[in-house]
């Protein structure tokens, strides 16, 4: 069987440290090592070599080129962030994460029609379209108007750096201290649900005589027992993870808020790591975590106050999650992933 030739936007791969930029890092990792793929990245602008070295220190490998637009010659060609944004002839598959635009459409006219015509160029140009949870589907059909046929469930994988073991190195705010830890922007992401968290962390201990709360992301309000200790979820260079997975390993329980995720990859990583988690009973986060998490309505401060409690104060719960968690994670692979997306890619080459 000939080399398919794949054609993939990559625009998140060298600089976005959300989730959307860790998955495309993930899969194409994988991808750059198959010897049935040429892969073409399109990158915009100028200074070509330039966004090539650094998609070689992202992905480990330099198994690909760089283009400013899809060659004539692809087959097919993949969106990995919502947004299409390169157009071809060939036919094409985009990743949609989620619908949170439509779902909590910002109100000024402008920023909203921004914010959702890229996907909805992927919607209704795309030959398939990649969800990353059962909730994601369900979200694309109803908000989107997709049919259900036309949108394949790809779940995401945890990278094998993510394993039990010492939790080093531990940021120097966090050294010989017990935290609580939270993973993405509690400033710019409202559907984190940070400030229900936090208003349940200070009913939990008002005296602030508990665990820290510990804050892995860009940026953190400045509250009484607040720690942060910056932007440890970046992944830009292949191999990476290290401080991430030592707040997972270190942290008495990863902390997941949320009111809306559709897929929520720090449950799974913390899970990976043998730490418990904590979560919103909303979203996909039921669906991912399955049994091997302590679930709180994501509206209800009172009850969140009494799970971390349980969580802090209950040694044989905690035991118990963190057995449930190291199982469930086995279920997640970003090696069976890629492998799913290549399937794809060649069924809608044909």
């Amino acid at each position: 069987m000939p080399p398919l030739r794949l054609a993939v936007d990559a625009r998140v791969i060298a600089e976005d440290t959300r989730g959307i930029g860790r998955y495309a890092r993930a899969v194409l990792r994988r991808l750059v090592l198959r010897d049935d793929l040429e892969l073409t990245l399109l990158a915009d602008g100028f200074f070509r070599q330039r966004r090539r070295d650094a998609y070689v220190r992202a992905l480990g490998n330099g198994n690909f080129v760089v283009r400013s637009r899809v060659p004539s010659n692809a087959e097919v060609i993949w969106h990995p962030a919502n947004g299409t944004f390169f157009p071809s002839r060939a036919p094409s598959v985009a990743t949609i994460h989620d619908a949170v635009p439509f779902r909590y459409p910002d109100r000024d006219p402008k920023r909203r029609e921004h914010a959702q015509r890229p996907f909805l160029r992927s919607a209704s140009t795309a030959r398939r379209v990649i969800a990353v949870s059962e909730f994601g589907r369900s979200e694309l059909h109803a908000l989107l108007e997709l049919p259900p046929e036309r949108i394949e469930v790809i779940l995401h994988g945890i990278e094998p750096t993510f394993a039990p073991g010492a939790a080093q190195p531990l940021p120097l705010s966090l050294q010989g201290r017990r935290f609580l830890l939270f993973v993405g922007d509690p400033i710019g992401e409202p559907r984190k649900n940070f400030d229900l968290l936090y208003e349940a962390y200070r009913q939990a201990w008002p005296l602030l005589d508990g665990p820290l709360l510990a804050i892995a992301g860009p940026r953190a309000p400045e509250l009484p027992g607040v720690v942060h200790v910056g932007n440890l979820g970046d992944d830009l260079r292949a191999g990476g993870n290290d401080a991430l997975r030592a707040c997972y390993r270190g942290a008495i329980a990863l902390t997941l808020a949320s009111y809306h995720e559709t897929f929520g990859m720090p449950m799974l990583e913390a899970m990976a790591c043998g730490t418990p988690v904590v979560a919103s009973r909303a979203g996909s986060l039921p669906e991912i975590g399955g049994e091997a998490a302590l679930y709180a309505p994501a509206d209800d401060a009172r009850e969140w106050a009494a799970s971390l409690r349980r969580i802090v104060d209950d040694e044989e719960l905690a035991q118990r999650l963190r057995a449930a968690g190291l199982e469930r994670a086995k279920f997640f692979s970003w090696d069976r992933s890629a492998d799913g997306h290549v399937v794809l890619f060649r069924s809608v080459a044909r």
